[in-house]
């Protein structure tokens, strides 16, 4: 506990110095017009969001939307450089609702968002200074509820995340760092039961702890982060479709404990750095679950669930790219994905389930041949890792099942000319 603590106040104190050296520097450079912010929340109460949709009879489109935050914050600009610090704390709970009941509907969608805290901040044409320390003690939750009869498209979106921190450049730099801690346990559930759908049915479900997702376009790309999870406390997602009639239908979960992703093109891009390394550190347990039972269907019809104790991911087109990583993951990770049909003359039913402690992936293409790929990753993994799949149909044009447990997973590719 004592080391766990000097490395994250060391973390901290190591990234407001170079926090402040990037400002003194840009500062006596820079020409354009520069933004600043500093933003402190505390959130002390519960919040919560519900929403209820009721088809009569019949809705060309019916569309639920429910959302929860504790804390928001966001710092952004058009153009110039932009500075933005936030200090956010999270001690009540967070609970999304969200229900789309009745008759038919042409097209139905259903949308359920909770966040403990939410942080974003970036620029266009400018520099990016970002910092983002996140605290979330309370529970988080999200729950969709889909009871109808018809619809020709359904979809739904479900997600709760404890800490999220975006930080966004292009045709600039940025700098980013973020410090976030998830106390308490975090629930995603979707729920549907309906007749049929003309075309298409697709159901996500996503529940994390700490979640960084940093963006760059023509755009040079530093990121740091310092993840960790309470032990004790649960991260679960969960998916059950039942149609009695689907065409095309896909239900996928995803559960995780600390996720650090990096999307850049066009300029330098690093997660972490040698002697600053990304540390995750997951002590909850992770479960994934998805169902999805159907009398007939036509076209793949997917139960896909996923559950991994920390991910670090960085991607990187036409320039240098570099993965630093230390991952430790004491928790339990499982999942189980199941599918139970009925009839479908040429149908496919489709079973992934996937289970991983640490996995951390580098992705490099290479389109102009000159471009290095680099980093270190470290992976420590004491939790159990299951993965089940269980697919059972009647008649089928075809069926395919995949169940795959990796304790540590560490990837490096680069491709291109």
């Amino acid at each position: 506990m004592m080391l766990a603590a000097l490395m994250k106040r060391s973390s901290k104190r190591m990234s407001l110095v170079a926090l402040a050296l990037a400002l003194a520097a840009a500062n006596a450079t820079s020409q354009a017009q520069s933004s600043d912010a500093t933003i402190e929340q505390v959130q002390l109460g519960d919040v919560w969001s519900d929403m209820q949709v009721e088809i009569d009879v019949y809705a060309w489109e019916a569309a639920a939307t429910s959302s929860a935050v504790g804390n928001a914050a966001a710092g952004l600009v058009t153009s110039g450089d932009v500075t933005i610090y936030t200090d956010q704390t999270l001690d009540g709970n967070v609970t999304a609702s969200n229900e789309l009941t009745g008759g038919d509907a042409g097209l139905a969608v259903a949308t359920t968002t909770a966040y403990g805290n939410s942080t974003t901040g970036g620029t266009w044409s400018g520099n990016t200074y970002y910092r983002a320390d996140q605290v979330a003690n309370g529970d988080v939750a999200a729950n969709t509820n889909i009871d109808i009869g018809n619809a020709g498209t359904v979809a739904a979106a479900t997600t709760a995340i404890a800490n999220v921190s975006v930080p966004a450049n292009e045709w600039g730099a940025n700098s980013a760092f973020q410090v976030q801690e998830s106390n308490g346990s975090v629930t995603a559930t979707t729920d549907v039961d309906m007749c049929c759908d003309g075309s298409s049915a697709s159901f996500g479900t996503t529940a994390g702890g700490n979640a960084v997702s940093s963006t760059g376009s023509t755009s040079t790309n530093y990121n740091g982060a310092v993840q960790t999870t309470a032990s004790g406390e649960t991260i679960s997602a969960s998916g059950d479709v039942y149609m009695g009639y689907g065409h095309n239908v896909l239900n996928a979960t995803t559960a995780f404990g600390n996720s650090a992703t990096v999307q850049n093109e066009w300029g330098y891009a690093v997660l972490g750095r040698e002697g600053s390394e990304v540390f995750q550190g997951n002590e909850s347990d992770i479960d994934s679950q998805s169902y999805v039972t159907l009398d007939n269907w036509t076209g793949p019809a997917t139960s896909s669930a996923y559950g991994v104790g920390n991910a670090a991911t960085i991607s990187n087109v036409g320039s240098d790219t570099g993965l630093y990583a230390n991952q430790n993951n004491y928790g339990s990770v499982s999942s189980n994905a199941t599918f139970t049909g009925g009839t479908s003359a040429d149908g496919a039913a489709i079973v992934t389930s996937t289970a991983i402690g640490n996995a951390a992936t580098a992705t490099l293409c290479n389109i102009c041949g000159d471009a290095s790929l680099h980093g270190q990753t470290a992976q420590f993994n004491s939790g159990s890792i299951v993965a089940q799949g269980r697919a059972t149909v009647g008649q089928a044009g075809s069926v395919f099942g995949s169940a795959t447990a990796v304790g540590n997973s560490a990837t490096y590719q680069s491709n291109g000319d």
